[in-house]
């Protein structure tokens, strides 16, 4: 499996640090169309002190969060006219991904030490708001299922 992006060049991109950065790497990208980024879910983490103690599984508001990160990073990539093998930019994108609308079916839990394959692909796309359908799973079982949708803004307009 070839990184495409790293953790350390995702912070680049989207505005999110630990503990809520839930994109590990990005795999496989295709302008316009698909995004595929992997989460390591560690036992370390946070969310498993209470969730649950004697069984603990990855809340679905975390895997919705991580499927919404790679369709936001989908759209970040595309609005920078982004390929494979340019580089990261130097400076900090313009445009940032928010989250519309969420129908997301749950299927099978996440476990400490899965390895959380985000797949994401274009559904369609109008303006600045995109629907993008959105699917997370652990060695080919299907965890997560859905559809997702995100705009792309101006973050130095949103927050003034």
């Amino acid at each position: 499996m070839k990184n495409i992006l790293e953790s350390y060049q995702i912070i680049k991109l989207l505005q999110y640090r630990y503990p809520f950065l839930l994109i590990d790497r990005v795999t496989e990208y295709e302008k316009g169309k698909r995004l595929k980024a992997v989460k390591a879910v560690s036992a370390g983490e946070p969310c498993f002190s209470g969730h649950f103690p004697d069984y603990p599984i990855m809340p679905g508001v975390l895997i919705t969060e991580a499927l919404a990160q790679s369709s936001s990073l989908m759209t970040v990539l595309d609005a920078l006219d982004w390929k494979i093998g340019d580089g990261i930019p130097e400076s900090q994108s313009d445009s940032m991904g928010v989250l519309g609308n969420v129908q997301i079916s749950f299927l099978q839990s996440v476990l400490p030490g899965n390895l959380l394959e985000l797949d994401v692909e274009l559904d369609w796309k109008k303006g600045s708001a995109s629907s993008i359908h959105v699917k997370a799973s652990v060695e080919g079982n299907v965890c997560a299922k859905g559809k997702i949708t995100v705009m792309t803004v101006n973050k130095n307009t949103m927050f003034s």
